[in-house]
């Protein structure tokens, strides 16, 4: 029974905890999503997993060192990444952004990191013949299709 003169008010503390709750329950994936187009007749994702791991031996159509945009991107910015989620949970538990708003933003953020990564990072360059092919001594940049190819997708993982 509640004291003549009290009212107990939520004050949106009931939202704030169901949106740290969903928190639980979401991911985020950044990379070459899957459909994201062919060139030469080689899906883009495939494309992006040889140059990302590599294609040893020249006995295949290529010989392809590893050039790892994104495990690199992650490597080499991890402490900026662990700031930006700490920076979003704070947002979300002081009931300023959704949980769902706090992981696009999180993807947005690693999206447009790993495309910036691709751009200057530093990754073994490119073979002479490669490079009279393309006209370009730049790895991982020739028409800018895989770099643009890069996305994020919001997922759930379920309760």
């Amino acid at each position: 029974m509640a004291e003549e003169g009290y009212r107990d008010e939520d004050k949106g503390m009931e939202k704030i905890r169901e949106e740290i709750a969903k928190l639980k329950c979401l991911g985020v994936k950044a990379g070459i999503v899957e459909g994201a187009g062919n060139v030469d007749g080689i899906a883009i994702a495939q494309y992006a997993a040889y140059n990302e791991f590599g294609v040893p031996g020249k006995t295949k159509k290529w010989d392809i060192p590893p050039r790892p945009f994104i495990r690199g991107w992650l490597e080499n910015h991890a402490s900026e990444i662990k700031t930006m989620q700490e920076k979003l949970f704070k947002q979300v538990s002081d009931g300023k952004m959704s949980a769902t708003m706090a992981m696009q933003r999180l993807g947005q953020f690693a999206q447009d990191g790993i495309k910036k990564y691709i751009v200057g990072g530093v990754f073994e360059p490119n073979a002479e013949t490669t490079i009279r092919q393309k006209g370009s001594s730049r790895p991982l940049i020739d028409t800018g299709t895989m770099r643009n190819s890069v996305r994020y997708e919001v997922t759930s993982r379920g309760k």
